[in-house]
């Protein structure tokens, strides 16, 4: 269990960044007759009778109990700003739903355990994928005609671009930290898939690796106005014996913004990991 705490701490000294623009009332956000956001409002659509995925998102934590149950009583870990019980379990791992152990790792990669000191993120680079998405810290997703993109400032300044101007992903393209990505819609749901990794990143806070074989399905689904589905396809048959898939709503933050972060900027953590 200290190894679990070790993994979840570094987790909450490196991403807890909240999302801020104050007094600021947005004249796109439905309101409730005490004038707060109606987060179940019908869902917004573009031009074009797409649902708009716009706005600032964060992941929705795993029940306490639940938490608890998988890894263990982790109150310590939590203090005012930074609480381990906001986490999804699939920030922990992806292969949060199969008993430990029984992950479909191939048998060169069974039983081996990434150092927290080894994660990506405590030397100030990407979070990767889904990785970035999944870590308690707001990212925000600009819907325009032909590009999408998701920007994961308060996370490591990272900026995704999901092509849906028709083109392919490039073949033999250079590895990159997050990938080439192409999107479609297959009626109300954004299908966005990316290949194209480098092999550096880690998938999630335990430090499950994947190889340039990656390719990642997403699927996104706003219901209303406040809640999104997205469904996680991970296929890398170099690193793993069979696709596994997982899903996780996001929560709208109405009415704020993300703000910059710089890992950089007056970083002290890392000398004590």
């Amino acid at each position: 269990m200290r190894r679990f705490s070790v993994f979840a701490a570094i987790l909450l000294a490196s991403f807890s960044a909240p999302a801020q623009w104050l007094n600021y009332r947005s004249p796109s956000t439905p309101r409730l007759p005490d004038g707060k956001p109606n987060l179940t409002a019908p869902t917004p659509r573009t031009r074009d009778n797409h649902p708009d995925l716009s706005g600032v998102w964060h992941v929705q934590a795993t029940p306490a109990a639940e938490l608890t149950k998988m890894f263990g009583d982790n109150t310590a870990l939590s203090v005012p700003g930074d609480d381990f019980y906001s986490l999804s379990k699939y920030t922990l791992s992806v292969f949060a739903d199969f008993k430990f152990g029984e992950e479909p790792l191939r048998p060169e990669f069974a039983g081996k355990r990434a150092r927290p000191e080894d994660n990506p993120t405590s030397r100030c680079l990407p979070a990767g994928i889904p990785f970035g998405q999944l870590l308690p810290a707001p990212f925000k997703i600009v819907q325009t005609p032909g590009l999408t993109l998701i920007l994961l400032n308060e996370v490591d300044g990272s900026m995704r671009q999901i092509y849906t101007d028709g083109r392919n992903v490039p073949a033999d393209a250079q590895p990159l930290w997050l990938g080439y990505s192409v999107g479609h819609w297959d009626h109300d749901t954004f299908v966005v898939d990316t290949t194209g990794f480098n092999s550096k990143s880690w998938l999630d806070g335990f430090g499950h690796p994947h190889s340039e074989a990656l390719h990642i399905t997403e699927r996104y689904r706003r219901g209303d106005f406040g809640h999104m589905d997205a469904e996680f396809t991970i296929d890398d048959p170099k690193t793993y014996t069979r696709p596994v898939t997982f899903k996780v709503t996001y929560l709208l933050l109405a009415d704020t913004d993300i703000m910059e972060a710089w890992c950089t900027e007056n970083e002290k953590d890392r000398p004590h990991l």
